[in-house]
């Protein structure tokens, strides 16, 4: 009877673990631009690095699903600063400040022969470090970071 207990929550574990996993590599996106006609722009959806082989974007009508192989390059980006400081003045300069910067995912893609693509996401700031960390190992291909506050964005530091 104890045994089959021990099974019971060692089984329970397992599948807890799992679960936590990948919803770790899945994280909430948008497309935001690129050359990916089959993407719907700035529809929120889900990018889902927890396949083996296939990276998916999956949103309410449809999902799109790319080889780790065909990803050239991953770079990590903040959207602009916001420039009504330039247009405002010094008023526009404080509620530009106010307005937190988007992170933005860049990834270059050869999934067609001589042709690269890329496709930019909208990601949510501070709940992408195990995604990065899985993408990097999927892909084989260090994450590019526009710079050490675009890191500290996606690592949620």
């Amino acid at each position: 009877m104890r045994r089959a207990g021990s099974v019971i929550a060692l089984g329970s574990a397992l599948l807890l673990v799992a679960t936590l996993t990948q919803a770790q590599t899945s994280i909430d996106a948008a497309y935001y631009q690129g050359r990916v006609e089959e993407l719907p722009q700035k529809k929120p959806g889900k990018l889902d690095a927890s396949d083996a082989e296939i990276l998916q974007f999956t949103w309410e009508k449809g999902n799109w699903k790319v080889l780790y192989s065909e990803v050239k390059t991953v770079y990590v980006a903040l959207s602009r600063r916001s420039v009504l400081g330039e247009v405002f003045g010094l008023e526009g300069a404080a509620i530009g400040a106010a307005r937190k910067r988007k992170l933005l995912l860049s990834l270059s893609l050869s999934d067609r022969p001589a042709t690269t693509r890329n496709c930019v996401f909208y990601l949510p700031r501070g709940a992408t470090r195990e995604f990065m960390r899985a993408l990097m190992a999927k892909t084989g291909r260090r994450v590019v970071y526009e710079s050490e506050e675009a890191r500290k964005g996606a690592e949620g530091e």
